[in-house]
């Protein structure tokens, strides 16, 4: 009975984003009379600039209405009902407090200047440069609709392959070289170091850990349940063109991408889309990365990755820490007890598995073989080393 409950669930959230899809070009989120595509340097510092974030700000009064609304309503049901006790604040982090900070790993700090640093590049890269390499594509969703991005985004014409195979022989030929390239190079590298969407994802989770805000914890069964939206989704990624319509009407990227960059974009479901986006990874982090279809189809190529995620299974202790810290719910790196090689088409390359292992060398993400993060247990004492001293200053 269980099984055709999330069966039938499972297709009417199908048929639900495939009606969304449908009616994407006719229910307008946020329109402009006129568009304007002008992303000068003397627009940005105009006070039309002003005007085109209006929806953008929209956005995130929406999140922000819809997130303090379901913060409440878990505080209400807490006091209500005991059994609903372990969605209060007050009954998890902060009652039990928190676990003694670690020092920033380099790897992290890394990625994080890369991430702030590609979301400015490709965003407003042409515009502070003056220049664009649109010939060559990098899979990762860099709003095609900003033109003033230091690249071309793949997402355009692997959601429109019909306007794709009406381009000159060796467009199509550069087009697959340039993308596959960065597939082979960086695989989902690209979603965790690169992607724009991405890093508005982990600042909604930073912001909930700031205000100490519980997440949602997710279950095999829960993550089981994405799993066929998610190849929907893709489905309707590839194949929307083909039925007349258009897949960036209802992109997150959309209303995010260009906005910023100065245009001023009129936006359909993407816009509803969006604060979802923004609601999901503040209490799910990196919650569309789960369904994103161009991640997905980046998986399919993470065997030939030169960036892996390696574990020794000696030193492994079956701590279950990996599986707790990933944001896409990967086991296999938890329960993987032959393969060295635990590289998941997942797996967005985002290294917290390496962070929360407390087991010397027992994870570590290589690159062409070589190991550039390697776990530490010292690296994680070291936050309650600092707490140990800390108390003993205050004895003496």
């Amino acid at each position: 009975m269980r099984s055709k409950k999330r069966i039938i669930i499972t297709v009417l959230v199908c048929i639900g984003i495939g009606l969304l899809a449908y009616f994407a070009w006719l229910f307008p989120f946020y329109v402009f009379e006129t568009n304007d595509f002008d992303t000068s340097i003397e627009k940005l510092l105009s006070f039309d600039y002003l005007k085109t974030l209006v929806p953008l700000f929209i956005m995130i009064g929406l999140s922000a209405a819809g997130i303090i609304m379901i913060v409440l309503l878990r505080r209400m049901l807490a006091k209500s009902d005991k059994k609903f006790s372990r969605f209060a604040d007050v009954r998890t982090s902060r009652a039990r407090g928190k676990a003694p900070k670690q020092k920033p790993a380099a790897f992290m700090v890394i990625r994080w200047i890369v991430m702030i640093v590609s979301a400015i590049l490709l965003i407003w890269g042409g515009l502070i440069f003056g220049m664009g390499i649109s010939s060559l594509s990098i899979p990762v969703l860099s709003c095609p609709w900003n033109t003033e991005e230091m690249t071309n985004s793949s997402c355009y014409y692997l959601s429109h392959l019909n306007e794709l195979f009406e381009l000159p022989i060796g467009n199509i030929l550069l087009f697959f070289i340039s993308t596959l390239g960065f597939i082979f190079v960086l695989g989902r590298v690209i979603c965790g170091f690169l992607c724009p969407v991405g890093l508005i994802q982990d600042i909604m989770d930073k912001l909930r850990k700031k205000t100490n805000t519980e997440g949602i914890k997710m279950n095999e069964k829960m993550y089981g349940a994405i799993t066929p939206v998610k190849w929907f989704i893709l489905l309707i990624f590839i194949g929307l063109c083909f039925a007349g319509g258009n897949f960036c009407n209802f992109c997150p990227a959309v209303a995010v991408s260009p906005i910023l960059a100065g245009m001023s974009t009129s936006l359909y479901v993407s816009g509803f889309l969006m604060v979802l986006v923004l609601m999901g990874s503040f209490f799910k982090r990196r919650a569309f990365c789960m369904v994103c279809p161009l991640g997905t189809i980046m998986g399919f190529f993470h065997k030939i990755s030169l960036f892996r995620v390696k574990k020794d299974c000696q030193s492994c202790t079956e701590c279950g820490a990996c599986y707790e810290a990933c944001p896409m719910g990967i086991k296999m790196i938890y329960t993987e007890r032959d393969k060295a090689d635990v590289t998941h088409s997942n797996c967005i390359m985002c290294g917290e598995c390496v962070r929360c292992c407390p087991e010397d060398n027992a994870l570590s993400m290589t690159f062409a073989g070589k190991k550039i993060y390697t776990s530490s247990r010292k690296k994680i004492m070291s936050g309650y080393e600092e707490v140990r001293n800390y108390y003993d200053d205050k004895k003496g």
